[in-house]
């Protein structure tokens, strides 16, 4: 038994004995911690864009950050953009998620 931590969604408990049902109930947590990010992102976007890139958007730039957020958040995430996760999970029976990974993937979505 493995259990997944996270300030937004709490504790997810993965019991799967089966490796390949056991990595899509991580999934499912990650994917999960994601969404919930996004949507918390999403009330406030340009309070966002100013604290985390020191940046002002106009409106068609909200409009177009606030269309990649959603579209980010319709996807299941790519589990090799969460490998240190991943692996964390493999060797250890309680992890603590924290927003690092997901904002790496925020950032590359956004910057790239």
């Amino acid at each position: 038994m493995k259990i997944i931590e996270s300030p937004l969604m709490g504790k997810r408990v993965i019991t799967a004995r089966n490796k390949q049902v056991r990595l899509f109930q991580v999934k499912q947590a990650l994917n999960q911690h994601r969404d919930l990010l996004i949507t918390k992102l999403l009330r406030d976007i340009p309070y966002f864009l100013a604290f985390k890139y020191n940046a002002r958007a106009n409106e068609s730039e909200l409009a177009q950050v606030k269309s990649k957020l959603l579209d980010l958040q319709k996807r299941d995430v790519d589990l090799t953009n969460y490998t240190s996760i991943v692996e964390q999970i493999k060797k250890k029976a309680m992890v603590k998620l924290n927003n690092q990974d997901f904002f790496k993937e925020i950032d590359q979505l956004l910057l790239g």
